[in-house]
């Protein structure tokens, strides 16, 4: 008779992250997008919220410290670890991760190691596993001392933030990052239902874990997770009620809930079906209407002038790795110049729509200049008839030192205003002038 060994939870899970990163690293499926599909395929057993929030972690952590972890391996390899096949690379990697990272116990990270490799592999992985057990400190710090991101982001950095770019390693390391919320009304009564932390600006930070779906008042639609540093370009406009505001690459629709939500009638745009389809399941949640287009934004034909427009941009996001470590490998220069080149395209097509005297919020979450700072001067070098409206502390709190001498905001993830570890931005408002 066959008997049959039941699986055991630890490393049902750690295959589950072992297919995670895959789709992250090798065929760049967004981070939550590869999470979500692990964990609602479950094929052998039902993964408990415990067990979720166990992959969540380790899979995440594996991402932000990828190139350290790489970079350790290849020590303990005769040739680089991005030679071998992803069965025994995603073995390796949460095994190091376990060790350095999440600090499991040694045998335990071996043992779960090895089980998650194939037999084939399985002897590969238990020799390097045993050799980074029985030389821990030696390893350890040679996982300290090597390099901690991508080394074209890296080259940027240095490059553009001398003075900050460890600051910003230092949040993408994080582990165990922040959520904040943005809420409907009440935020009183909502910071008390939640436990949570009243930042400046009435943004909303999360003190305890768990899944969000499962927290008091997201069901009814009362608020929903939007980064601080996200929540500012709404505030830029200094909306009044039932102002009409036509909002560009809109999905998955934060900053259209807020500027509804402050009484402005909203017409919202996005390419992105997926997108979309999130942003309407959305508004469905926060019983908010507004008019969603799925149109190609360039190509978008209409006789009305706007004197509102909100342009949140698609971008690098290198300021949201923290939360989004796969950005981190799924990005590259090439990437970069492709977005700065299409944000280009959707800059001119938005100055055309709005009417003179308008206002123009360009934004994004990029950490990279040329997205930013140099997008916006060379616009205004093109354009005579732009000018910037400076954005004033009488709009938003605590952003003393991230008003730049131009007038515009650059938000960086740890800046010296009292908002720590938050999402690196960069917005500018714009003035249609005769």
């Amino acid at each position: 008779m066959v008997r049959f060994m039941k699986k055991k939870p630890g490393n049902i899970s750690r295959k589950k992250v072992a297919l995670i990163l895959k789709d992250v690293i090798e065929d760049f499926i967004s981070f939550d997008d590869a999470f979500q599909k692990a964990t609602k395929n479950q094929n052998s057993m039902k993964l408990s919220n415990k067990d979720k929030a166990f992959i969540y972690l380790l899979s995440s952590s594996v991402l932000r410290y990828l190139t350290q972890i790489d970079s350790t391996i290849d020590h303990l390899l005769k040739e680089p670890i991005k030679k071998l096949p992803s069965n025994p690379k995603m073995a390796l990697r949460i095994g190091v991760a376990q060790i350095f990272i999440l600090e499991t116990p040694t045998h335990a990270a071996v043992n779960t190691s090895v089980d998650s490799a194939t037999v084939k592999w399985r002897a590969l992985v238990n020799a390097v596993m045993r050799n980074v057990a029985r030389e821990e400190e030696k390893y350890k710090n040679i996982f300290n001392d090597s390099p901690k991101v991508p080394k074209w982001l890296l080259d940027r950095w240095k490059k553009n933030w001398p003075n900050d770019y460890l600051n910003f390693i230092e949040c993408i390391q994080d582990i165990h990052p922040h959520i904040d919320i943005a809420v409907k009304s009440n935020i009183s009564k909502w910071q008390i239902e939640l436990n949570a932390e009243l930042m400046p600006n009435n943004v909303l930070r999360l003190r305890e874990t768990g899944l969000i779906a499962d927290k008091k008042g997201y069901d009814e639609g009362e608020w929903w997770v939007q980064d601080y540093s996200s929540q500012l370009p709404v505030k830029c406009l200094n909306i009044k009620e039932n102002d009409e505001i036509l909002d560009l690459c809109a999905a998955p629709g934060g900053k259209t809930a807020q500027m509804i939500s402050l009484g402005a009638k909203v017409h919202s745009i996005d390419l992105n079906k997926t997108r979309i389809k999130r942003f309407k399941e959305n508004m469905k949640r926060l019983k908010l209407n507004t008019v969603i287009e799925n149109v190609d934004i360039l190509t978008y034909e209409t006789e009305r002038k706007w004197n509102k427009i909100l342009l949140d941009v698609p971008c690098s996001s290198t300021g949201t790795i923290r939360k989004n470590p796969d950005i981190l490998y799924s990005k590259n220069e090439k990437s970069v110049s492709n977005l700065i080149d299409l944000q280009k395209k959707l800059l001119e097509k938005s100055w055309s729509l709005l009417s003179k005297g308008g206002q123009l919020i360009y934004c994004n979450c990029s950490l990279e200049k040329e997205e930013g700072e140099i997008q916006i001067m060379k616009f205004l070098q093109k354009h005579k008839d732009c000018k910037i409206d400076k954005i004033s502390s009488d709009l938003i709190d605590d952003i003393e030192y991230s008003v730049t001498d131009e007038g515009w905001l650059r938000i960086l993830p740890n800046g010296k205003e009292s908002v720590k570890n938050r999402d690196g931005f960069f917005i500018a408002s714009l003035k249609k002038v005769s």
